[in-house]
């Protein structure tokens, strides 16, 4: 399929690169407000967590998805209320990824390993417009000439920089929500 547009505005890397490493089918209805790769004095960019934020919901179909893909999941390390009013932050140790989630941060995602492409690319694969963009940024090579003629620039400038997907903005792959204070005493 070839691509005929151009993304204008940032997608968060984490969202497209790691959260699908979480095994969270996409199409779900409890999605996340948004993953991030940071938490400053929390945990740095080299920590290899994922924090998904969530607005935390009392029914039925939130607390079964919490329990089997959130705190259930295999990668789960811990969970922070948020300051921002019911809203959660759930952060995954993506420890043993550590390899592709460093290409991740240095904008390689044509040289992550083969496993952690086909990963990603699943996760997209029941959406073919999005499955066809990830697919040109996991494999660059075949795109080059499409990338070239929507950015009305040179093939071989495309060849030397070798991606087409932006670096990480590293500025907004950092959650700076604050952990909201619980006070347990009783009286």
């Amino acid at each position: 399929m070839e691509i005929k547009s151009l993304i204008g505005t940032y997608i968060q890397k984490s969202r497209l690169f790691v959260y699908p490493m979480l095994g969270i089918r996409r199409g779900v209805s409890v999605t996340p407000v948004q993953t991030y790769l940071c938490w400053p004095n929390k945990y740095d960019i080299t920590d290899n967590k994922l924090v998904c934020v969530y607005h935390l919901r009392d029914d039925e179909e939130f607390k079964l998805f919490e329990d089997q893909h959130l705190t259930g999941n295999k990668y789960f390390s811990s969970f922070f209320l948020l300051e921002d009013e019911n809203k959660g932050g759930y952060v995954f140790d993506l420890s043993e990824h550590k390899r592709d989630i460093r290409r991740i941060i240095h904008g390689k995602y044509s040289k992550l390993s083969p496993d952690y492409k086909q990963t990603v690319l699943r996760f997209f694969k029941n959406h073919k417009s999005h499955h066809t963009r990830i697919y040109s940024y996991l494999y660059p090579s075949k795109y080059y000439n499409d990338y070239a003629k929507l950015l009305n620039i040179d093939v071989t400038t495309l060849k030397k920089v070798g991606e087409l997907c932006s670096l990480p903005d590293l500025n907004k792959e950092c959650l700076e929500e604050k952990v909201k204070n619980v006070n347990f005493n009783t009286i």
